[in-house]
């Protein structure tokens, strides 16, 4: 079932006003893009006693994954980097999270490096929620940016339609 069907974002006027945030994860290599738009952000954001940081991690994250070694492994480096940083800057008001979507549609297209890892994959799609839309993502993410998560701080939210449930 995808969890976005009928949902559509909405928009509060000045919910972020005067706030900084940051959202990482936008592109490729983003291991290094998360170390790179925090290491440039925070000290602004200690300067000014507060913020919000979420880094884009993945269910794969959460457990062991169908997408591969190497990115099940950066992925649990996004989430080490996460807690290790909310632990540290929480107490200067700084709160990092991540979130961890599921399968997602973007343009980015699955590819196998071997027939076994494709048969276990297509397997494993075939009983597994569906993929969500991108922007079905934004609700997770701009409530753990925004004030309704004053009090989260270093968790990983999964928003993958009940993946890491199966």
């Amino acid at each position: 079932m995808n969890s976005s069907k009928g949902w559509t974002e909405r928009i509060d006027r000045g919910r972020f006003a005067g706030k900084t945030v940051i959202v990482t994860g936008a592109g490729s290599g983003i291991g290094r893009a998360t170390a790179s738009l925090m290491r440039a952000v925070v000290p602004a954001m200690l300067a000014q006693r507060g913020g919000s940081i979420v880094n884009t991690a993945s269910e794969a994250a959460l457990r062991g994954s169908a997408a591969g070694v190497a990115y099940t492994a950066s992925k649990h480096a996004v989430v080490g980097l996460t807690k290790s940083s909310a632990f540290m800057y929480g107490p200067s008001g700084i709160r990092v999270n991540a979130v961890a979507p599921g399968p997602t549609i973007t343009n980015i297209q699955a590819s196998f490096g071997s027939p076994l890892g494709a048969e276990r994959v297509m397997a494993a799609m075939a009983v597994m929620p569906a993929a969500a839309q991108a922007d079905a993502l934004a609700a997770s993410i701009t409530f753990l940016l925004s004030d309704d998560g004053v009090n989260v701080n270093g968790i990983v939210m999964a928003s993958d339609g009940g993946w890491s449930a199966a």
